[in-house]
């Protein structure tokens, strides 16, 4: 007996490959990252979600393309403001602000 770790064959049938093949091309997630098709059919949702394309499968489902790279492009850019914004949100939120009241006093 080797303790030489064996690789698992997964099998799929023709039409689930053709499936996450159209995904792959669909998605150009081979102009968006580094992945081939077999690495990709490896851990899909890995991928997707790395490249920006993780509404890929929702797109298709609902008759419309993914991004393409450059939305992807802005889509990442946007969300780093956003985060970028939430955070100083915040930290203006940690802050108290005093309120002085004129009630009582006469002008």
């Amino acid at each position: 007996m080797s303790n030489t770790p064996h690789e698992t064959l997964i099998t799929i049938d023709k039409v689930e490959l053709d499936l996450w093949a159209d995904i792959y091309c669909k998605a150009r997630l081979a102009s968006l990252i580094d992945v081939t098709l077999s690495e990709f059919l490896q851990r899909p949702y890995e991928f997707l979600k790395e490249s920006g394309q993780a509404s890929a499968l929702d797109c298709l489902e609902n008759g419309f393309f993914p991004m393409m790279p450059a939305q992807v492009q802005i889509s990442r850019d946007i969300q780093r403001a956003w985060e970028g914004s939430d955070k100083k949100l915040r930290l203006d939120r940690q802050h108290l602000q005093l309120v002085h009241s004129s009630c009582g006093k006469e002008r």
